[in-house]
């Protein structure tokens, strides 16, 4: 009876305690468990970080010449953080083994290194998990085929997180055959290297420095384009679709590529029909965010202005006449091909991936164009009418 009085009123001092705490003290847990959260976050990217490391150095230089089986013994993580930590890690862990085979490691399954074994003898009773006691790491490799065992050990020195990894030999003994120690401080960001593809730090800062000179402030785009033109409902007459070749200068006028400005020259040939020649320029406005991605693609929205001249047969529908065959006769006689230039501007949408590939759609006004009885209008604005369609895919250098 006096032991439930005494859990009673225990009981009743706790809550007592807890009710009367200030506001400050309560605003001041939760800042440390925000704090603590924080950490152990950063800690479990460091830790895999140096799990990554080792099992990449694995596959460099194996510690065995064939596939062995290793019985994953324990793995232990910084004390404070929670038995979930660790369950996290040798998830990781597994998963980098299993998705790595050169390094020659095949993980048994051992279940009684983590059970409470008790142990007892005319000495003593001694009560401990099966990984603290040699004798039964040897009775798990012998049931798994395993002749070695892995022990992980995270621990933090100071500002770095270190990593001793060591194989032993599953003998009474337990004997090292290898051990390997690395560390990395707790302010260094980590990789967060993919478990298929492991690379080494140096290759990792390799590659980011290749993507990030991909966004170098100048390009070299080569277009391959069409342009279709309108026709007019009803009438017999209608421009031939054209085909145009364009090489030019794109300049990004912000480092992050959100602005950019290109100037291009182009060239447009169809047997016995025309020649023709461009030369344009571009503004261009990153609208599918603030940079360039370095992992999806980008939505440019742009406008532009151009010259362009088509010499041969195909420039006749684009006069504000129909060519009458007295027209043509002349044209014959005097063995002379007709000749239009224009003005054009454009308004237009680019799909672009990593500043390399991209695909672009156009509309196009000429007002030279509006009075031509063979060219109609894709979209009528008033004041503004366009005539061309345009399609291009780029490719930048």
């Amino acid at each position: 009876m006096r032991r439930r009085i005494a859990l009673l009123g225990l009981f009743v001092l706790a809550a007592t305690s807890q009710a009367e705490e200030s506001p400050v003290a309560q605003a001041q847990r939760a800042q440390i468990e925000a704090l603590r959260g924080e950490v152990a976050d950063q800690l479990q990217l460091q830790a895999y970080d140096l799990l990554d490391e080792l099992v990449f150095q694995w596959t460099e230089q194996p510690a065995f010449e064939t596939d062995t089986l290793v019985v994953l013994a324990d793995l232990t993580s910084p004390i404070g953080f929670g038995s979930g930590l660790d369950a996290l890690l040798e998830n990781h862990f597994v998963s980098l083994v299993g998705k790595n085979p050169r390094s020659h490691l095949r993980l048994a399954h051992c279940p009684q290194c983590t059970a409470v074994n008790v142990h007892s003898s005319a000495k003593g009773t001694v009560v401990s998990r099966g990984v603290d006691q040699p004798g039964v790491l040897a009775a798990a490799g012998e049931r798994s085929g395993a002749h070695h065992a892995l022990f992980l050990d995270f621990e933090v020195e100071g500002a770095a997180l270190v990593l001793r990894a060591r194989l032993t030999s599953l003998e009474a003994a337990l004997p090292i055959v290898f051990a390997k120690t690395l560390s990395t401080s707790t302010s260094t960001p980590s990789l967060l290297r993919s478990p298929e593809r492991l690379k080494s730090r140096a290759d990792a800062q390799k590659e980011l420095f290749d993507a990030l000179t991909g966004r170098s402030v100048f390009l070299v785009p080569i277009h391959l384009g069409i342009r279709t033109f309108a026709s007019v409902p009803g009438s017999a007459l209608k421009a031939l679709p054209m085909v145009w070749l364009e090489a030019g200068l794109e300049v990004a006028m912000t480092q992050a590529r959100a602005w950019t400005g290109s100037i291009s020259a182009g060239v447009s040939w169809a047997p016995q029909l025309h020649v023709g020649w461009l030369a344009q320029g571009r503004i261009s406005r990153l609208i599918s965010g603030t940079a360039t991605s370095l992992t999806a693609p980008d939505l440019y929205a742009f406008v532009g202005g151009s010259v362009m001249g088509i010499y041969g047969q195909s420039a006749a529908v684009f006069k504000d006449t129909i060519p009458t065959i007295q027209d043509i006769a002349n044209q014959i006689r005097s063995n002379t091909d007709p000749t239009f230039v224009y003005g054009a501007f454009q308004l237009g949408l680019e799909l672009r991936v990593k500043n390399r590939i991209g695909v672009t759609v156009f509309l196009e006004s000429a007002p030279a164009m509006n009075n031509a009885p063979a060219i109609g209008k894709f979209l009528d604005l008033g004041i503004i009418q366009f005539h061309t369609l345009g399609v291009e895919a780029s490719f930048c250098f």
